[in-house]
């Protein structure tokens, strides 16, 4: 399948400056020079000029006159780019759904409120040319046998609000998938293709398994492939006709259900590469909740980047996992997102930082990964698509299930939300309330009103919450790609 997006982002850039070099010129006793000097002095420097030419730099006479040449690197010229925002699991629980029906009469996506969940970060993915999420859950009302721990449905409306935020191609390979049987599994494929959401981990037939989704943007060909290491200890239909979702099952841990080994994924991989010019392999693996990746997973993802992918992007831990950076046998930077986190759950919704382990707010911990495949021009050795421009986001899940379990408010709210620039608005509403409130009026007293106080508090703590688990979040992953979060427009 190849589906082309033009984005107008192509980048194309002229020769780079690499440097300056300048051209003096002394100007000694000039009443004594003859023309023969001269002369000489300048065969001597025109030839001095053509051994630095090389590096672009010639030095001329004077303190008065200066001239600057180019030292010039020819290669590589950028001559286009496309850009990806990728994000963990969303899973739809019954206090995810309440929030949805909360923010749906104020919702400007007109999504029942699925939309409104992710407004904080929606500019995020509507400025990537692909936004991306793994969708943890069926969609499937005409086939659904209702929702309960550990089994997940959700309605269409999902898919609008993810849509509507930016998100245009999701993981459909996870171990929920099969949550509402081989029909809602169908099901949700269905939906998914009406709502114009691209999908990546399964096929419409045993045949059409491990085929990757293949998308143009900017005249560059970027190819998806999506597996999962996890059934829940479903399987794929016996009739080959029917859809079949990728499995890569840990040998020994499947429950006897039949999928692909390390040999054929490697195969597929290749064959991917060999259909795109960049490829993002997306996997649902690991164990829920362990801070690391497992070793055989680590020695996968090498072996799949080796294959050609250039960009592991992994989910299912529910716990945000480390970025690492891997440079291939054939000189190919790449980067493995082991686990993305969640994007948007009710887990660790009554965690209280400072009362409770670190570890119990993990879950709410997330990141945003960034990065960018770039095709670049090496004049003579050719033209190549690169890994560019990797970061991360950090991201927390809000949830205020702990000020509704205390009478404090009614309405639930939960959503990512971009951890750096909520920290930068706190600060400035502490600075704010620092300068119309100082600390001692001129007799000693605190000239603070009761709701200047509770509002110092309330941000005061807050405040800490996010930089206590900010810090904790880059711990984990490493801070080597910490991005600044874009500028949000001016309100007018």
């Amino acid at each position: 399948m190849l589906i082309a997006f033009n984005s107008g982002r192509s980048t194309r850039c002229g020769l780079a400056r690499e440097g300056n070099f300048l051209i003096g010129r002394s100007e000694g006793a000039a009443s004594g020079l003859t023309w023969s000097s001269i002369l000489h002095r300048r065969w001597w420097l025109a030839g001095a000029v053509l051994v630095v030419a090389a590096v672009a730099a010639v030095f001329t006479a004077g303190s008065h006159g200066r001239r600057l040449a180019e030292v010039v690197v020819p290669y590589p010229h950028e001559l286009a780019q496309v850009s990806f925002a990728v994000g963990g699991d969303v899973i739809p629980h019954e206090a995810v759904r309440a929030a949805a029906s909360a923010a749906s009469a104020g919702d400007p996506t007109n999504t029942q409120g699925w939309g409104a969940l992710f407004s904080d970060v929606s500019d995020v993915f509507k400025q990537a040319d692909f936004g991306f999420v793994n969708l943890e859950t069926p969609v499937a009302p005409a086939h659904s046998h209702g929702s309960k721990p550990f089994m997940f449905d959700a309605p269409v409306a999902l898919l609008d609000g993810l849509k509507a935020s930016g998100i245009k191609i999701v993981s459909f390979a996870n171990n929920h998938v099969m949550d509402q049987g081989w029909p809602g599994f169908t099901e949700t494929r269905e939906h998914l293709r009406d709502e114009g959401l691209l999908f990546a981990g399964s096929g419409d037939t045993v045949l059409q398994q491990w085929q990757p989704v293949i998308v143009e943007a900017n005249g560059i060909r970027v190819g998806w492939l999506g597996m999962t290491r996890w059934l829940n200890g479903n399987r794929n239909p016996d009739k080959d006709d029917q859809p079949h979702v990728n499995f890569l099952p840990y040998p020994g841990e499947a429950g006897g259900a039949p999928g692909a080994d390390e040999p054929q994924v490697l195969a597929a991989v290749k064959a991917a590469r060999a259909q795109c010019d960049f490829l993002v392999v997306s996997i649902h693996w690991g164990i829920e909740y362990a801070p690391a990746p497992r070793l055989e997973d680590v020695d996968m993802a090498h072996k799949m980047l080796e294959a050609g992918a250039s960009v592991i992007v992994g989910h299912h831990p529910h716990v945000l996992q480390p970025v690492e950076t891997y440079t291939t046998q054939d000189g190919r930077n790449t980067v493995i997102f082991y686990s993305l986190g969640n994007f948007l759950s009710n887990q660790s919704r009554t965690y209280v930082d400072g009362l409770m382990p670190d570890k119990d707010g993990d879950p709410r911990d997330e990141m945003i990964g960034l990065f960018s495949a770039v095709r670049k021009d090496y004049g003579p050795a050719g033209v190549r698509v690169e890994l560019g421009h990797v970061g991360i986001l950090p991201v927390w899940g809000e949830n205020n299930r702990n000020d509704i379990a205390a009478g404090r408010t009614k309405t639930a709210v939960i959503r990512p939300i971009l951890m750096d620039r909520e920290i930068q608005q706190l600060q400035a509403r502490l600075d704010e309330l620092m300068k119309l409130s100082p600390a001692t009026d001129a007799s000693g007293a605190n000239s603070m009103n009761a709701d200047q106080k509770k509002e110092f508090i309330e941000v005061t703590n807050r405040l800490k919450v996010l930089t206590d688990r900010r810090a904790l979040l880059l711990a984990r992953t490493g801070d080597d790609y910490v991005t600044e979060p874009p500028k949000l427009a001016a309100k007018p």
